[in-house]
């Protein structure tokens, strides 16, 4: 049957959810410093400008490590371990294409921020990139990317108790963290993004 999570489960996902926390930002900081020594990397923070560099680092090294580490807990507390690396798949997914997208736009934006009305092109860019990536970050660090598994019959129940091999049903929708963390990031700053290549293009 599910396993029934214990304080003991609770606590090792604490541990283990700043223990992602260290590591991301660990790695944050040394791939920052890297970005002098490294072309490619030099190339990308010239690109994604300082902030989208950082906070695309920040999603990507957070969803690796949640991956890594958080099924230690999940499996234990009767979460899907499988489910939830497809889940940090669609969150890499996903970083990639906002990573492409500034990738793109972030050449265009001037370095710093105007003072006009929300601050010109600099101020929308800041304001998507804020909007879009940190949420799915914290999911990582949570370990919200595992997914409960379902409870089972009691005839589920019955065949397992004869020693019957028993697959344990699929979380239904299980991406909805995930996706609806992303619909709500891409509501708070969708306008922003509008703003920032209506900008571009008139530049």
């Amino acid at each position: 049957m599910t396993a029934t999570p214990s304080p003991r489960t609770g606590d090792q996902r604490a541990v283990l959810s700043l223990a992602v926390i260290v590591i991301t930002i660990g790695a944050t900081i040394w791939l920052s410093a890297l970005a002098d020594e490294v072309p490619l990397l030099r190339d990308a923070y010239q690109r994604l400008q300082s902030t989208g560099y950082v906070l695309l680092t920040v999603l990507a090294v957070a969803t690796l490590a949640s991956a890594a580490l958080h099924p230690f807990w999940a499996r234990k507390a009767g979460r899907s371990v499988r489910l939830g690396w497809v889940n940090a798949a669609l969150v890499l997914a996903y970083t990639v294409l906002v990573g492409l997208l500034a990738w793109y736009v972030g050449p265009e934006v001037p370095a710093h921020v105007s003072s006009g009305r929300g601050g010109g092109p600099k101020g929308s860019y800041l304001a998507w990139l804020i909007a879009v990536l940190p949420a799915l970050a914290v999911v990582g660090w949570a370990g919200w990317l595992f997914p409960p598994l379902p409870e089972e019959s009691a005839a589920a129940a019955a065949l397992e108790a004869e020693g019957r091999v028993l697959q344990p049903a699929r979380p239904r929708r299980f991406y909805r963290t995930v996706l609806g963390t992303a619909a709500v990031c891409w509501a708070l700053g969708v306008l922003p993004f509008v703003f920032l290549i209506l900008a571009v293009v008139v530049a």
